[in-house]
């Protein structure tokens, strides 16, 4: 079985600069259908509608774009558009303000990601990172907090800081009230509201916090 990534494009995109391109990709693996939805399948989850400047322009003026959008967020999790050249520099009667407008309509109201491509070459750069990516993650974990401090008593109130809706003047008086930030973590709902500023609401959501098993929602 091959171990390339596997890219399903619409037999549209045959002839296309951007489909030559992923077939001489080693790490990948095409194959043509004819697709109801988008132009690039990913996964079963992320489709890809490629849209050059001058088609992208004319698809706003035609109505095309609404009636595609809306049958790949019928079909697809993630749908993306990608924007393929400079869609303020084409020939036609469109305002630069409607396009912004069609962008940001995109992004904002119907919640479809869009990707600016310079060219057909980035383009197929683009969808083998994305199709990496839909297939097998991002391959690491991302930290969910930046560099932590080398001091420990800095340490520590960083480590308080870290429960919810705890800042750092109530970090430093868990702290200082406790004596360690074992204790702050240790401590029951009830001890937590021994301390200055940490009401009920606050100290019923630590102890969810610290009490929740992983997997459970």
């Amino acid at each position: 079985m091959s171990d390339k990534l596997l890219i399903r494009v619409d037999v549209r995109e045959i002839r296309s600069g951007v489909t030559q391109l992923l077939q001489q990709n080693q790490l990948l693996r095409v194959e043509f259908e004819e697709l109801p939805v988008g132009d690039f399948i990913l996964s079963d989850e992320v489709c890809v509608e490629r849209k050059a400047a001058t088609d992208f322009v004319l698809s706003i003026m035609d109505g095309r774009l609404f009636g595609q959008v809306a049958q790949m967020k019928a079909t697809y999790l993630r749908p993306i558009v990608v924007l393929e050249g400079d869609v303020f520099n084409t020939r036609s009667a469109i305002s630069r303000e409607s396009l912004m407008g069609a962008i940001s309509w995109l992004n904002v109201i119907e919640g479809i990601g869009t990707v600016h491509s310079r060219s057909a070459a980035e383009t197929a750069a683009f969808l083998e990172v994305m199709c990496r990516h839909a297939q097998q993650g991002l391959g690491y974990e991302i930290p969910l907090r930046g560099s932590k401090p080398k001091d420990l008593n800095v340490l520590a109130q960083y480590a308080v800081e870290g429960l919810p809706s705890v800042g750092p003047s109530t970090a430093k008086k868990m702290l200082e009230h406790f004596g360690s930030a074992r204790r702050v973590f240790t401590a029951t709902p009830e001890e937590l509201r021994g301390v200055k500023g940490v009401g009920a609401k606050m100290s019923e959501g630590i102890a969810q916090l610290l009490d929740h098993q992983l997997g459970k929602s």
